[in-house]
């Protein structure tokens, strides 16, 4: 309820009109705009926004053509809580408000609390005065913004390190792997019986399994590597080789990071289709992040296994293995498989990551355009009473918009670092749901958008504001609002 009503309910009070009368109008108008925006909403929702995200559906899955469903439970989440929240949230403040005499009114003296002692001030100049008042008496207002400011880097953290994230991870992903080719075979003896070979220089033998990590109703799968010592590709320590202890192994990076193991802890895995389980220590991290992956010397892999000591699985080598038969070959693995997860994530949703920093950018103008409105209307008295002194406008504005742009500017450097770090909360949080890993990443120069696109943002308000306070009448000053 605007401070500028005031004096008129003040006035209907004293005619005699209830609070009821005086709830009922001023509930009116908020509920009625909230009946249009849910109307105009659920059109668009279902006709104009409906098709960006039936091409996100078609975009992310090869899955059969959708169809529309009216389900009444999206309705009610959509439509029906916001238009209940919004009714009782007025509903509350009105009714709080309206429970003040009718004199409090006549004097536009909403406040609740008694008037605080006023804080003396430094010895500054009028004008640097005058704004640390300004300051300190509008600290609710921009805790406020600090709190919008804080909710869109959020947001644009999101839509500037997915894209930046997604990039990172598909540039990098080649030196992250062990070796450009890994070649899994369906057996490891040919039809003569003889060990299946390969001429390619550098191509070195390995080992590879399945198992599960079960984490409450969430199912990871696990790759287990068996290494051979001096591996070129991969180097584990030596205590790894140890015939004697079974119960060592390393896991890579990304097992680390994803699931918050670390050295000196335990694991324990599950074969996919067996009651079967195997527990180890964790000797040490392995810099690997492309994969969940688990690694251990391969003799130890072929016991644990229950294989025959010379068993393995396959080759991996930096350069293509084409001298083997293509029929012994289950599985070829490159940079392209591990980087289809990535892949997937760009194609579905980096796309509108754009857009979704250009919705960023117009929410943070609505949330500082509506707090600096609140900011000017509260001092409209002195802006009139300033002009009336002889200031200029441009003065006037610089006392009022210097400030906010000063917390601006703090809010944006603090809710910077705030953004990024709950964002990557988050974004553990999603990770967690799909398979594999790959931590967030945000490039210095996503953090100079995100600064930037919030300022911008603010400068447009900031001209709107200018004009706002360019038309407060000086006539204001000359009413009596005791």
């Amino acid at each position: 309820m605007p401070k500028k009503e005031s004096t008129v309910i003040g006035t209907l009070r004293s005619l005699g009109y209830t609070k009821g009368e005086l709830v009922c109008y001023y509930m009116s108008g908020p509920m009625v705009v909230m009946i249009i925006s849910a109307i105009v909403g659920n059109i668009l929702g279902y006709t104009v926004f409906k098709n960006i995200v039936v091409n996100m559906y078609y975009n992310s899955y090869s899955l059969p053509t959708y169809k529309t469903l009216w389900t009444p439970e999206a309705f009610v989440r959509t439509t029906v809580v916001p238009m209940i929240l919004m009714f009782v949230i007025n509903l509350f403040i009105i009714t709080r408000t309206l429970r003040l005499p009718p004199l409090r009114f006549l004097r536009r003296d909403l406040k609740r609390v008694k008037h605080a002692k006023a804080v003396r001030l430094p010895r500054w100049s009028f004008l640097k005065r005058f704004r640390l008042r300004v300051f300190i008496q509008n600290i609710p207002n921009y805790f406020m913004l600090f709190v919008g400011v804080c909710f869109i880097m959020l947001l644009l953290s999101m839509a500037v390190g997915m894209p930046s994230t997604l990039k990172y991870y598909q540039d990098n992903v080649t030196n992250m792997m062990f070796a450009d080719e890994q070649i899994i075979l369906t057996t490891t003896k040919d039809n003569n019986g003889n060990e299946i070979t390969t001429n390619i220089s550098g191509a070195e033998k390995f080992s590879i399994n399945s198992l599960e990590l079960n984490i409450d109703k969430f199912t990871e799968e696990v790759s287990i590597y068996g290494v051979y010592k001096d591996n070129t590709y991969i180097t584990l320590d030596n205590v790894l080789y140890d015939e004697t202890d079974l119960s060592n192994v390393c896991i890579s990076k990304a097992y680390s990071e994803k699931f918050g193991v670390h050295e000196g802890d335990t694991i324990t895995l599950s074969e996919k289709y067996e009651n079967k389980s195997y527990t180890w220590n964790v000797y040490g991290i392995y810099d690997y992040s492309a994969g969940i992956a688990v690694f251990m010397s391969n003799d130890m892999f072929n016991e644990v296994f229950e294989r025959d000591k010379a068993e393995f699985s396959g080759y991996m080598s930096n350069e293509p293995i084409t001298d083997i038969n293509k029929d012994y070959i289950a599985k070829r693995i490159t940079s392209n498989d591990i980087m289809k997860l990535a892949r997937q994530l760009d194609h579905s949703m980096g796309s509108y990551m754009l857009y979704f920093q250009y919705v960023c950018v117009i929410v943070a103008g609505i949330i500082i355009y509506l707090l600096t409105k609140i900011i000017i209307e509260k001092n409209e008295v002195s802006i009139a009473m300033t002009k009336i002194l002889g200031y200029t406008d441009s003065e006037i504005a610089s006392l009022y918009l210097i400030t906010t742009g000063i917390v601006v500017l703090v809010s944006e450097a603090v809710a910077i670092i705030v953004g990024y770090l709950s964002m990557a909360f988050f974004w553990k949080i999603m990770m967690m749901s799909l398979g594999g890993w790959f931590e967030f990443v945000m490039q210095p120069s996503g953090f100079v958008k995100e600064f930037v696109l919030v300022f911008v943002a603010y400068i447009i308000i900031a001209v709107i504001d200018f004009i706002r306070v360019k038309h407060v009448p000086k006539t204001l000053a000359l009413k009596n609002v005791e």
